[in-house]
């Protein structure tokens, strides 16, 4: 059932990272100085930053920030930091880390450079509540350090609305790669925040006034148990991670005629499904 596409602008700030694949040919820059509390860190020369998006060294930040251990499992390539009140899991590879339980986009893949796990800074900063800001001019990286970090997921995600998110995700897009699974997750949020559509999770996948808008809803895909990955895929979706923005999309084969092909413009092709503007 083709769903109707409405964008919305991707706002940027100079210091918010931004999703986007990594090139395999990505160098380090050691011109980029970080700063936390105004005093310089150390990053070994592995800041980098591509498609807008800054990554550093999760160590070497994190023991910057406070952390109190920086643990790492060979075997399963992991890195695990333990803060005061926080804990944070990076597995190189893998499209997302964990703090607290809750889940954060790394475009491309965790990185590993010359022994480093490199994690986005936005993210990272965000996890341990600090702040951070890159000067225009220099390219400088000052980070603000926060009194608490980031709140577990057991007390941020609406389990209602976790529950409802990851059922249409896994009906819409079960199969396709993870991109997909947030794409069509992106969707449900973008409505729910935006005029003229319900503002419930829930309610946007039932919305039928102007007829069935996510065929699963009543077809009784919905009520499958979603994977692990379509669970993943709506807490990150919750948490405001975005791969595309869109109000409306269609299977590949409905997108030659349906509303949106005739009536918006096409922003994305990703794997099962067409995004319309």
């Amino acid at each position: 059932m083709a769903k109707r596409v409405l964008i919305s602008l991707l706002v940027l700030s100079l210091f918010v990272c931004t999703a986007g694949a990594a090139p395999p040919d990505t160098l380090p820059s050691d011109a980029v100085e970080v700063y936390v509390s105004g005093e310089p860190v150390n990053m070994e020369g592995l800041t980098v930053s591509e498609n807008g998006v800054i990554w550093v060294p999760l160590r070497l930040l994190s023991d910057a920030l406070g952390a109190e251990s920086v643990k790492w499992d060979g075997k399963t390539s992991t890195a695990t930091v333990a803060a005061p009140g926080l804990t944070v899991e990076a597995v190189a590879g893998k499209v997302y880390f964990t703090a607290n339980d809750r889940y954060f986009y790394a475009p491309g893949g965790v990185k590993l450079l010359h022994g480093r796990t490199l994690v986005p800074l936005e993210a990272l900063c965000r996890a341990f509540g600090a702040s951070c800001t890159v000067d225009e001019r220099s390219g400088a990286i000052s980070v603000a350090p926060g009194k608490e970090p980031i709140t577990p997921g057991d007390n941020f995600y609406n389990a209602e609305d976790l529950y409802w998110l990851s059922r249409i995700i896994q009906a819409e897009a079960g199969g396709e790669p993870f991109v997909g699974k947030l794409a069509v997750g992106n969707v449900v949020i973008e409505r729910s925040r935006t005029p003229g559509f319900p503002d419930t999770v829930k309610d946007v996948i039932f919305d039928r006034r102007y007829g069935v808008q996510f065929t699963p809803a009543y077809s009784g895909g919905i009520y499958n148990t979603p994977s692990e990955e379509s669970v993943i895929a709506a807490k990150l979706a919750l948490e405001g991670e975005f791969v595309v923005h869109a109000l409306y999309f269609a299977s590949q084969r409905a997108a030659k005629n349906c509303w949106a092909a005739r009536n918006c413009q096409v922003v994305a092709d990703l794997w099962g499904h067409v995004f319309f503007a």
